[in-house]
């Protein structure tokens, strides 16, 4: 009769493809005879490589434990998609399942900082992340996905940070950085939500001043552009709040609704993002609309939903390896390991892109910075306005 407990060292973060600790405690629930010496050994997996230790005789009633060194299948290979959904410890003939969860490996995404592509943090703290997409292409849920990936294990509530909308009047009507930090200090990027896309709330000029950082948090869609023109093209680049990987959200819907004028537009703003070193990424949203059983197995390989990202590609002229989808929270009341696994992966990626922006500016500008101008005027602004002239 024995009680076990697996647990992981809490002082540390850990990361995907390193060999990792595990600690087993194991409960003698005999009232009046000891527990002998007993053999630990960890089952290999498609992720786990096998691993054994020796757990000492426990005395009735008391707990003891032993630590387990695991090394991994693909050591410096680190994919999310390689990580198993449970791993089986055997302690003597007592079998113990237990369940993985993305959150105990969020370490990896703390790997991407500005300054390990030689950024000075005076320069650059954190990547700046940009999401654009439609009213309703499931921006708003995807960042409670994500802020529901990045909470500890032992944390069961679903994030709703974001208000999720979905029509004209949807909550999204500013610029909206994410405090990421507030609630997880060891978070190196930050999230930006943008009002939705339509033929008239975005141009090119809007596109490049926004991405340039200089529009401010809280920059309202109400305000009018043309009146503050002349003050943007007066400002020099701003490096903190400098937008580092684009990510374009398309509700798989709409792949269909788009008229060649819409087409061509989302064309050039790719083209446009291009001419800046940028490498937009899109994330196709409501995939399980057409593909239900996505939701139930969101890292399974589905032929609509690659017949979806194939559409895309040759939509939008863009690679096959830039679109990606996501399956986000939405009704479910439990975390799920498929759902966190997918979010992981998408801002992992968004990651990658923004180390590849930077190494690009720098190998273009010999730095971060591709201008030494500063800004004369400040950013502080209105959060709301009715004047549109």
């Amino acid at each position: 009769m024995v009680d076990i407990v697996v647990e992981y060292p809490k002082s540390s973060l850990r990361q995907l493809g390193y060999t990792e600790v595990i600690i087993v405690r194991v409960r003698n629930r005999n009232p009046d005879r000891a527990l002998p010496s007993s053999k630990v050994t960890m089952k290999p997996n498609s992720y786990h490589r096998f691993a054994a230790a020796t757990l000492k005789s426990i005395a009735p009633q008391q707990w003891g434990e032993v630590e387990l060194k695991v090394e991994v299948q693909h050591p410096g290979r680190p994919n999310i998609r390689n990580l198993c959904r449970e791993f089986t410890v055997e302690v003597g003939e007592h079998t113990h399942t237990v369940p993985v969860q993305v959150a105990n490996y969020n370490g990896g995404l703390t790997d991407y900082v500005p300054k390990r592509v030689g950024v000075k943090e005076s320069d650059v703290r954190e990547f700046n992340i940009l999401m654009f997409g439609t009213a309703g292409a499931s921006k708003s849920s995807f960042v409670n996905t994500v802020m529901t990936m990045l909470q500890s294990p032992d944390q069961t509530k679903m994030y709703r940070v974001a208000e999720i909308g979905g029509s004209a009047d949807h909550a999204t009507r500013q610029l909206h950085c994410f405090d990421l930090k507030k609630n997880f200090p060891e978070v190196t990027f930050n999230l930006w939500d943008t009002w939705g896309v339509d033929r008239k709330s975005y141009s090119k000029d809007i596109v490049n001043t926004l991405v340039d950082g200089k529009l401010p948090q809280n920059w309202n869609m109400s305000l009018s552009f043309e009146k503050f023109r002349e003050r943007f093209e007066k400002m020099g680049e701003q490096v903190q709040t400098q937008m580092h990987a684009i990510v374009f959200f398309v509700p798989q819907a709409m792949l269909t609704d788009l008229d060649d004028e819409e087409i061509a537009r989302i064309q050039e703003m790719f083209q446009s993002l291009i001419a800046k070193l940028y490498n937009p990424l899109v994330i196709l949203s409501k995939v399980d609309e057409v593909c239900p059983q996505i939701r139930h197995d969101p890292l399974g390989k589905m032929e609509e939903v690659e017949e979806l990202r194939k559409k895309t590609a040759d939509l939008f002229k863009i690679g096959l390896n830039s679109v990606h989808y996501t399956v986000n929270y939405t009704e479910e009341t439990e975390r799920t390991f498929g759902i966190e696994a997918l979010a992981y992966e998408n801002i992992e990626s968004a990651l990658q892109h923004c180390e590849s922006f930077v190494q690009s500016r720098i190998m273009r500008f010999g730095s971060v910075k591709a201008s030494d101008a500063t800004d004369e005027h400040g950013l502080i602004w209105p959060e709301d306005s009715d004047d549109d002239d």
